[in-house]
């Protein structure tokens, strides 16, 4: 079944009744358990959000018959980028094209800009649509100013009649939004000359299961008010090479690795639970008749499957040429101490790079609070880093799992950095990069520390390298 991505993506796959019947079963499929209203004035009280799970719901509202919108991640208005942000993202992309490697950005719209169509009063009122719109587009430019090839969404935000690109009570879109996704990212990146040099792939689409969707915002409402919808369905979709084998080639095994790969959120991660698969990879690879690798990460962030990405042998091999990043425009790339790793990570840390000095710990079975030393740079091995500026620490942990903790560097004119690290829970590798940026250009480093934030249930070892940045 080969899907046609912009045409058709109102069709049949973002239907949520699954088939015809008499009224009550379709007002049953739709979830209309309850009679409304499926809200309650407890959902208006500030200190329901203040933390735990319900901190990224703030402020559930109802919309239209089936429909739940948070206010402050759905409803967001501008979706700025500060300086330290962009030159940061501006600097990834030139180490990604030293590399030969091309990043592709699909930019997710907001629940807002795609369903304001379904708000009610006083939300449709206070809902800027055109100026959200704008504020969109700006920053998928400033990603093209920066050297980004950016999947061109205008056309699927301008499409009144589209279908539902999200779920009706859920942060993740539907198959069908996972669908016109691909099929405008492909359209940039087939566009570019340096996609012929990848050897095609031939795929096809078939119809899945069902997939029933109770809701994250749906179950939040449930757990306030006690009243909530039931499950939504929609179809599934599966993608698969064409006839399974494509060539004598790929039968034994000669096939050309990968060039391509992909790294974003739970929207593009294949996870186990069939339920939760929107196929964005498999439409991905379907619209561009290429073979494509997938890093996403469910409950990374905004980063989580870049850093997966940037640590994984293929990238430090360099077998890519494109890297398509899915990232929702309201992820806002503002932490410098992810930023601090993921940069001397996409340069490949001090594997091509002169050692200052190295060193090899073994932590013990400890609390959490203890201090240990894991590269000196003193003695009659000191070398001099003064006047290098940034440096990059190069760490392998013996466990994936040793994610929490700091990094603390002291230097000879008496500072020191202090800088905290939370790695995704995720992440499946025990390297970790982190840039160090001397407080003063004249001073040397003296020792790097980490301090623990979790306890380390079995000994681990600890190799440290610094090399310039």
């Amino acid at each position: 079944m080969a899907l046609l991505g912009l045409v058709s993506w109102g069709g049949a796959q973002s239907s949520e009744v699954p088939s015809e019947g008499d009224s009550q079963q379709a007002q049953l499929m739709k979830g209309a358990y309850l009679e409304p209203p499926f809200v309650c004035d407890a959902l208006s009280d500030p200190q329901l959000y203040q933390d735990g799970a319900m901190s990224g719901m703030r402020q559930l509202v109802s919309g239209k018959p089936y429909w739940f919108f948070r206010t402050d991640v759905d409803l967001q208005e501008d979706f700025p980028v500060s300086a330290m942000a962009r030159g940061e993202l501006g600097e990834l992309v030139e180490i990604l094209r030293e590399k030969d490697l091309q990043l592709v950005v699909m930019l997710q719209p907001t629940r807002g800009l795609m369903h304001a169509d379904q708000l009610v009063q006083p939300w449709r009122g206070r809902y800027p649509l055109t100026d959200v719109r704008r504020s969109y587009l700006r920053k998928a430019e400033l990603f093209r100013d920066l050297g980004a090839m950016v999947a061109d969404m205008e056309p699927v935000l301008e499409k009144v009649d589209g279908g539902e690109y999200f779920f009706r009570r859920d942060h993740h879109w539907t198959p069908a939004g996972a669908d016109v996704s691909a099929y405008q990212v492909a359209q940039v990146m087939l566009a570019d000359p340096g996609i012929e040099q990848i050897p095609e792939l031939m795929f096809e689409t078939r119809e899945g299961i069902l997939l029933r969707k109770m809701g994250t915002m749906n179950v939040a409402v449930a757990s306030v008010c006690g009243n909530a919808y039931s499950y939504q369905w929609v179809r599934g979709f599966n993608t698969v090479p064409k006839n399974e084998v494509d060539s004598a080639d790929a039968l034994f095994g000669d096939a050309s690795e990968p060039q391509v790969a992909l790294i974003g959120t739970s929207n593009s991660d294949t996870r186990d639970d069939r339920y939760k698969n929107y196929n964005f990879h498999g439409f991905l690879q379907q619209y561009l008749s290429r073979d494509v690798v997938n890093f996403a990460m469910t409950g990374g962030g905004a980063m989580g499957a870049l850093q997966e990405f940037l640590y994984s042998p293929a990238y430090q091999e360099g077998q890519f040429r494109y890297l398509v990043w899915e990232l929702p425009v309201n992820f806002d790339l503002e932490e410098p101490e992810v930023w601090r790793e993921v940069l001397p990570a996409a340069s490949g840390g001090c594997s091509n790079r002169s050692a200052y000095t190295t060193g090899a710990v073994t932590l013990p079975v400890s609390e959490r609070d203890q201090r240990v030393e894991v590269l000196a740079n003193a003695g009659e091995r000191r070398r001099q880093t003064a006047g290098s500026g940034s440096l990059t620490l190069d760490v392998m942990f013996s466990d994936s799992a040793f994610r929490h903790f700091y990094v603390l560097a002291y230097y000879d004119d008496g500072q020191r950095e202090k800088i905290r690290i939370r790695r995704p829970a995720r992440l499946d590798s025990g390297r970790f990069t982190l840039r160090l940026d001397p407080p003063s250009q004249g001073a040397n480093l003296l020792s790097v520390l980490l301090e623990l934030e979790q306890p380390v249930t079995t000994a681990l070892t600890v190799e440290a390298t610094l090399c310039d940045y």
